[in-house]
């Protein structure tokens, strides 16, 4: 059970949405998948390892919506708010933002996301190969870990550790460390730390919007729905739309995202804000986003 302190800092709105998040306790009494609705679950996972699963998705909820509230760009905050900027959300002047592999990349659905191509960028330096599930060699694996990148390393297709005071374990840890130092050394990626498995990162935002998306209501009042549209991309191949789930502010309400094609990207809770940053993910544009709401079309 959770009993993480929520920030003061927050707006009214963010700070309910938070608590909300921390009171979301699972139930071993009505057991179910997070965040509840089925019932059907593996017989074989317990209830402390059920329960501990709830507790690190809200957990990830919580500081999604800790950032959303902090990045000042919510539409959720009350106007006269303003919270300080987070210690997880380092900024760069714009002539030090990361560009690397951002210009050349064309949106499409499913795209890789920003964070995890400017990660294989930096790693392109470290003389490290990339793993190629076609052979069976060594090689590092770059994989998104909530609002953060994970680097991973296996060897011969393998991810488990080798034995401690092998020439493998050796070979395991340097490159691990060869992996944070690229990321390091190229002052784009803030947050980086090597655990025996992997390497975590965030990547260091820039101050200004790199992506900037306009949201319009459509349809019924009562229906909730709203349509995206990416500036300076054709709104029928590259936007989507945001759909309700359930009415009213709620730790159970979701967003329902989909894309141009009518496909699912996903569903976010947080807010027009989080549900709009997991479209700009499907697509692989940049962060941070610039969501403008401009209500009902006239």
């Amino acid at each position: 059970m959770l009993n993480t302190p929520i920030p003061r800092d927050l707006c009214p709105v963010h700070r309910e949405i938070a608590y909300g998040w921390r009171d979301n306790h699972y139930s071993p009494w009505n057991p179910s998948e997070w965040p509840g609705g089925s019932h059907i679950m593996d017989s074989r996972t317990s209830h402390a390892e059920r329960g501990a699963d709830w507790d690190r998705k809200n957990l990830q909820q919580i500081e999604l919506t800790i950032g959303c509230c902090r990045s000042g760009r919510s539409p959720q905050c009350t106007p006269s708010h303003r919270s300080p900027a987070s210690t997880k959300e380092q900024t760069l002047p714009d002539a030090a933002a990361p560009a690397l592999g951002q210009s050349d990349h064309v949106p499409a659905p499913g795209a890789e996301r920003w964070d995890l191509r400017l990660a294989r960028t930096a790693l392109a330096g470290s003389d490290l190969p990339a793993h190629d599930p076609t052979r069976p060699a060594a090689g590092y694996s770059v994989a998104p870990d909530g609002q953060g990148v994970c680097v991973t390393w296996s060897r011969s297709g393998a991810l488990s550790l080798p034995r401690a005071g092998t020439a493998a374990c050796g070979q395991w840890d340097e490159a691990l460390e060869r992996i944070e130092a690229a990321l390091i050394g190229s002052s784009a990626f803030t947050e980086v730390q090597r655990s025996r498995y992997r390497v975590s990162a965030r990547a260091v935002m820039p101050q200004t919007a790199q992506t900037t998306a306009r949201m319009r209501r459509v349809g019924a009042l009562d229906t909730f729905r709203r349509a995206v549209r990416f500036d300076g991309h054709p709104p029928g191949r590259i936007g989507g739309m945001l759909t309700l789930a359930t009415s009213g502010s709620s730790p159970d309400s979701f967003w329902i995202v989909t894309d141009a094609e009518g496909t699912e990207a996903g569903r976010a809770s947080g807010g027009y804000q989080a549900a709009a940053e997991l479209l700009t993910h499907h697509y692989g544009l940049p962060m941070p986003l610039s969501l403008i709401d401009e209500g009902r079309p006239r």
